[in-house]
């Protein structure tokens, strides 16, 4: 559960990671004095002039604001002189650039009104929250969201006026860009003060290895920030929402490598046993701010795409995905092929593939795989057929004659180029099989080691998995493809 920090405290704890204040201003003219519409003030880890750099990038951008009624203006400060600036806040005036800003409380009153930093409180929360990040990373952040001050003063005509003569289509658009902020017409009430104070230590990324039961996460820190502890639970798929875990293990943290003020660390860790429907929860947490990050989502979402749907990534190889929108969404700009006596028999084949429960594919003109750069034939499969659950999938020729040596070698060699291009480093079994219509043959390839062998399904073979079928028996097929040697049909 998420719980409430002070400022002080998240900052006393952090103050090791923050080099800069920055701090942008959006003042109206009110009179003889400048007024604060909005004030966005972020911590950074950037030294002073690492962002100063950053800000006059920004500057180049976007046209700058400094008209006789509405000024934008950015300033960055030493972090060293935040004390200073939570004083100068809760006066409520701030000298920014050329010009004292005073920032008012209540519509028509031109007494100052100050904010409390330090003894302000919120939450680590992911998300922008109306403030983008400057640095473009979502770090978890305590976000000060102060005001309203009533009717949002950029919406006065005058400002609108004076914005689009500088380009902008109306007050917000300047204040978004130069700001960095995400506000607009629909936000009548605004905020008068916004800040954020990031823990610039994140899980980056969560993956799972169903071979190996293991979860693994990424974690990006300050190098500042040590004796971070990293934990991985899991919870049933049958159980309620908000059930506690089953299982929970501390994760073992291991520094990989270093990126400016930076580090990329890897926690992994093994469990007993890991379904793809399990739920994961990796949480970060600091021995003394405590939960810094939490992440969870269900395994099937966290292994990679090739093990999520076996089907579509081996298709990947004959058939890209344009290709393939294009022959489901315009069938009548595709000149389909008429079936001989080779291509039906392929059709039925993954007929009775889909009786014994597989997803098939018959790949008809798409059968190739073919070298990227040089349009060469590498190999060739008629059918693809799989099984998601059991992380099989069968590539299958199929042929009205006997077998040829060419055949199985062709399999091979198909088999060989997706274990090493689609499916490298996952759990998916690939098992190359050669239907036949010409009877007599040997269940398994004799042109090569048995210890790599082709299962062969020739015409007498499929008639006893009609049988099967009949009897209940699918399981006997499975069998086979898992030792062709051992159990034939």
């Amino acid at each position: 559960m998420n719980v409430q920090h002070k400022v002080t405290e998240l900052i006393e704890t952090l103050a090791v990671t923050y080099g800069a204040i920055d701090i942008r201003s959006v003042a109206i003219r009110d009179d003889d004095c400048w007024v604060a519409a909005v004030f966005v003030v972020r911590l950074t880890y950037e030294t002073v002039d690492e962002a100063q750099a950053r800000l006059q990038k920004l500057a180049r951008l976007f046209h700058a604001v400094k008209t006789e009624l509405l000024r934008i203006d950015s300033i960055i400060r030493p972090f060293s002189e935040w004390a200073e600036f939570c004083t100068e806040v809760e006066k409520g005036v701030l000298r920014v650039g050329e010009c004292n800003v005073i920032m008012r409380g209540q519509p028509n009153s031109k007494e100052p009104c100050g904010y409390n930093l330090r003894e302000s409180s919120g939450y680590l929360l992911s998300g922008h929250f109306g403030m983008r990040a400057f640095d473009g990373f979502d770090w978890p952040t305590l976000y000060l969201n102060l005001g309203p001050l009533g009717p949002n003063p950029l919406m006065e005509n005058r400002l609108t006026k004076g914005a689009q003569l500088l380009g902008y289509s109306d007050a917000f658009e300047p204040v978004n860009r130069l700001c960095e902020l995400n506000v607009s017409l629909s936000q009548p009430g605004g905020c008068a003060f916004y800040l954020s104070v990031p823990a610039f230590a994140t899980v980056s990324s969560v993956s799972v290895n169903l071979s190996e039961n293991r979860v693994i996460a990424t974690i990006n820190r300050h190098n500042a920030l040590p004796d971070l502890m990293a934990f991985a639970g899991l919870r049933g798929y049958t159980a309620p929402a908000g059930d506690p875990l089953r299982l929970q293990l501390q994760v073992p943290i291991v520094t990989e490598k270093k990126e400016g003020k930076f580090l990329i660390a890897t926690a992994s860790t093994q469990f007993e046993s890991l379904d793809i429907d399990d739920w994961i929860r990796v949480r970060l947490v600091h021995p003394k701010i405590g939960e810094i990050k939490q992440t969870e989502n269900y395994a099937r979402l966290l292994i990679s795409p090739a093990e999520r749907n076996i089907l579509l990534e081996a298709l990947k190889r004959f058939c890209g995905d344009s290709e393939l929108e294009n022959l489901l969404v315009e069938p009548h700009s595709v000149k389909a092929p008429r079936l001989n006596e080779s291509a039906a028999f392929e059709l039925h084949v993954s007929w009775l593939l889909g009786l014994y429960g597989f997803s098939t594919i018959v790949l008809g003109n798409y059968e190739h795989i073919v070298a990227p750069n040089t349009k060469v034939q590498m190999a060739s499969v008629d059918i693809l057929a799989a099984k998601q659950p059991d992380r099989v999938l069968l590539l299958v020729a199929c042929t009205l004659n006997p077998a040829k040596p060419e055949d199985f070698g062709n399999l091979r060699y198909a088999r060989a180029i997706l274990a090493r291009e689609t499916f490298a480093g996952t759990a998916v079994n690939i098992i190359p099989v050669l239907f036949t219509a010409a009877t007599g043959g040997a269940s398994v390839d004799t042109t090569d080691e048995l210890l790599d062998p082709v299962r062969t399904v020739d015409g007498d073979d499929i008639l006893r998995l009609l049988e099967l079928l009949g009897e209940g028996q699918e399981v006997r097929f499975l069998q086979f493809l898992g030792n062709p040697t051992l159990s034939g049909l």
